[in-house]
């Protein structure tokens, strides 16, 4: 998803912990608590497509995983 002009992508709690090592990765943090298993892109860390498709994998990969509501 999109907040303001950042990319949000739901990758899981470990992944998301490895993408803070990351140029231009923060924590998911809307409302003053840092979501678990979130991660938040700032614009230059997506800036080529191949990175945008990149974390867009993550997510569809991980929320495959997930259980079916």
């Amino acid at each position: 998803g999109v907040h303001n002009r950042d990319l949000i992508v739901r990758v899981g709690v470990e992944r998301a912990e490895a993408l803070m090592a990351r140029a231009h990765v923060k924590p998911m943090d809307i409302t003053g608590r840092p979501m678990k298993g979130w991660a938040r892109v700032l614009p230059a860390g997506v800036a080529r497509d191949e990175d945008l498709l990149g974390f867009a994998a993550m997510a569809r990969d991980f929320v495959a995983t997930l259980p079916g509501k």
